[in-house]
């Protein structure tokens, strides 16, 4: 039995953010409101914004005293490199990108109405659920410029190309949610095998 191929990536500066929106939660259930004759006096309601970044990386193929591996370094190989860093192990773009999903964090927006009429929002900054996030000044919801498309029964959804070191930030105004990825990797790949 042969152990996979596992690719050594690094990350570039090109991003891809991805942003939803959905009522769905178990705030809204346990949530209160009080009417009084018909009349919402005091009520709640709830936002969730799921967000989502991906990154094009560079894949590289890793070589010991001079020989390509074919699979990620072993014990050999890493106590070699221990004992002279830097000199044995050395990893070399091949030309290949992939994408590699670095953040995932959610927002809770909560939202106070008081006689349908004073109302007053709760927002709160993104739990991190995986990763850190490469971009966290470019938030999509709230930002009017930035349009929410829904498709069908599908939640709202954004999405924008985001460079990180030239911060060119390009908000994407049509787009198929099946093919985002394979776009994103498609536009950007050349320029970032080429460049870095």
């Amino acid at each position: 039995m042969s152990t996979p191929a596992i690719d050594k990536i690094s990350l570039t500066s090109q991003h891809l953010i991805v942003e939803y929106t959905s009522t769905e939660s178990i705030f809204g259930m346990v949530a209160p409101s009080y009417k009084i004759k018909g009349v919402k006096v005091v009520g709640t309601s709830h936002l969730q914004v799921m967000r989502y970044v991906y990154t094009i990386a560079r894949v590289e193929d890793l070589y010991f005293e001079g020989d390509k591996l074919q699979h990620m370094p072993g014990f050999r190989e890493l106590v070699t490199e221990w004992i002279k860093p830097g000199q044995q192990i050395v990893s070399v773009p091949n030309g290949r990108t992939s994408i590699a999903h670095v953040y995932t964090g959610k927002k809770n927006i909560a939202q106070i109405s008081a006689v349908e009429k004073y109302k007053a929002t709760v927002p709160m900054g993104f739990l991190d659920i995986i990763g850190k996030d490469p971009t966290p000044k470019k938030i999509l919801y709230g930002n009017p410029a930035v349009p929410f498309i829904q498709q069908g029964d599908d939640k709202p959804m954004a999405a924008a190309y985001y460079n990180s070191a030239t911060n060119q930030f390009e908000i994407l105004r049509q787009f198929d949610k099946h093919s985002l990825l394979q776009n994103f990797q498609r536009r950007f790949s050349k320029a970032m095998t080429a460049t870095g």
